[in-house]
């Protein structure tokens, strides 16, 4: 029976899991929305739910194990998650998250059936947005490295091949190891997986190392075979496995080898460690009456519930204020299917005349977008590439394809062409060490009216406070689908009636797309692949 002490703390106790609540909605809603690698997250919030209700480890908040250790991970916490939501950052969120998973951990008490107590705080970790895109960065070095490595597959298995950068040449067709192809979504749900296991069997923290070790090298060789199969089977056997359902089923098959290849790795570390099970303690369900003294603060409780208010406001205000407002309708006639959309750009353009009378089939630029349309441009000896992108889901950085194909960025300047008011054109000086090439790229991304979007500075404390009262002030949403127009100059010329040419031939080319965008209606934005 309940103490009425037990009855005036229980209230509090679920106060005190507020601000965490409000941190790991924030945290996802990024996660969701922005990292497509960690669309997994379902699986540990499930395995931390669980773990939470059937270890009792919110009775154990009541009375602490560690107290000081408990006290400074709830106070940082509580600092974290009000940093966050007045910064709005996910990734803040994200961190404070762990914080307060770091004190549940502090509070539990021993149990022989209970998970350890690093469970908590690593299934956590999961639920971090990367910041400044950092997943990405994990995409590119770990498509160069299964490229890389299959090199000596595909020479034993006597395929003809060339590697440059994330794209694997043969005589029959050019692989491009994309995001998917990459073996990083793969490789985080591995380790995911290899967290969960560790923690529901309740191995040791050095376990649970030794299997996310393991579980990082199974899907990188997984990955490099599967890229072998892929390409072998078209070369011996003319199988198209690199596109639609059997590129989908050959990724599925091999993911399901990952896991049983993961839950392998668990029972052979378990035999070769060794270690003695957990120390036998009274479940949690059976423990004494807690004394009032020893439950949680009262303040501690009444600050989280606040800060999750602030938060609360914080995050979804600006959301509700811009579905009050009245959105812009585009006009134009329907575009029918997508795959009949095409910009067909001039025969003379800026003073530049255009080769052929069709993009081209093949170019440096690539197969950047869900639509690739490429016109090699002349004048005056100078040579230039225009490609437009299109359609992409919310704003998409063009710079992550051409690091995906070895080029490396040595200046970035963002700048406004002739009656812009804001930095509408990035432009790019870059290299191929493979290939020592060295190009100038022009950038300038459109939303589907066919406006041209301010590229925003990268820098994160650059006009902070504007950025932060522009949320209130005029809130709105990003472009559902925009278009990215690029000018591309191979050894380009450094003279200065150069770079007017090529920066008069974006514009024409930039006026050009905008007057054919706004004068139809968009297709829905699409991720590439």
């Amino acid at each position: 029976m309940k103490t009425s002490h037990q009855s005036e703390r229980l209230p509090a106790l679920w106060m005190t899991l507020a601000s965490a609540v409000v941190c790991l909605f924030f945290a996802l809603h990024e996660v969701w929305a922005r990292h497509p690698a960690l669309h997994f997250v379902p699986l540990p919030l499930a395995a931390g739910v669980w773990l939470l209700i059937r270890d009792g480890g919110l009775r154990d908040l009541q009375r602490p194990r560690h107290p000081a250790a408990c006290r400074w991970l709830a106070v940082a916490h509580l600092l974290l998650a009000l940093t966050s939501f007045v910064l709005v950052s996910p990734f803040l969120a994200g961190v404070a998250l762990v914080l307060a998973a770091a004190a549940v951990a502090a509070a539990r008490q021993p149990g022989e059936n209970q998970a350890p107590a690093w469970s908590l705080p690593a299934l956590a970790l999961f639920f971090i947005p990367p910041p400044m895109m950092l997943d990405q960065q994990l995409h590119q070095i770990l498509a160069g490295l299964a490229a890389r490595l299959s090199q000596g597959w595909l020479d034993a298995m006597q395929v003809l091949h060339v590697v440059q950068g994330t794209i694997v040449a043969t005589p029959e067709k050019r692989f491009f190891v994309d995001d998917a192809c990459s073996g990083a979504n793969s490789l985080l749900a591995a380790v995911c997986v290899a967290v969960v296991v560790c923690s529901l069997n309740r191995r040791s923290l050095l376990h649970a190392l030794f299997m996310m070790l393991s579980a990082v090298v199974i899907s990188v060789a997984s990955n490099v075979l599967r890229i072998c199969v892929v390409i072998g089977g078209l070369h011996h056997w003319g199988l198209e496995l690199d596109q639609g359902w059997p590129h989908e089923a050959v990724g599925f098959a091999f993911f399901l080898l990952d896991l049983a290849m993961v839950w392998s790795a668990d029972r052979g570390w378990n035999f070769a460690l060794n270690w003695a099970p957990a120390v036998t303690h009274t479940p949690p369900w059976m423990r004494p009456p807690v004394p009032a003294a020893a439950a949680a603060h009262p303040w501690y409780a009444r600050i989280s519930l606040l800060i999750a208010l602030i938060g609360t406001v914080s995050i979804t205000g600006p959301e509700l204020l811009a579905l009050s407002r009245p959105s812009a309708v585009t006009s134009g006639q329907p575009l029918g299917n997508l795959t009949d959309e095409e910009f067909q750009m001039p025969k003379q353009l800026s003073g530049w005349l255009r080769e052929g009378d069709k993009p081209l089939e093949d170019s440096i630029i690539g197969k950047l977008g869900v639509r690739n349309q490429v016109w090699l441009y002349r004048k005056d000896g100078l040579e230039a590439f225009v490609a437009v992108n299109f359609p992409f889901l919310g704003f998409h950085d063009t710079r992550v394809c051409y690091n995906g194909q070895g080029w490396q960025f040595q200046k970035q300047v963002d700048a406004a062409l002739p009656g812009d008011r804001e930095k509408t054109v990035r432009f790019l000086e870059m290299n191929q060490p493979t290939e020592l090439t060295r190009a100038h790229l022009w950038l300038s991304v459109l939303d589907e009216k066919g406006t041209a979007q301010k590229l925003n500075s990268e820098n994160p404390l650059d006009h902070l406070g504007k950025r932060l009262w522009s949320r209130w002030t005029q809130p709105k949403r990003g472009p559902t689908t925009t278009y990215v127009l690029q000018v591309l100059a191979i050894e380009p010329q450094e003279e200065e009636t150069a770079q007017q040419a090529f920066t008069d031939l974006l514009a024409g080319a930039r006026n050009l797309l905008a007057d054919a965008i706004s004068t139809r209606t968009s297709p829905s934005g699409k991720e590439s692949e």
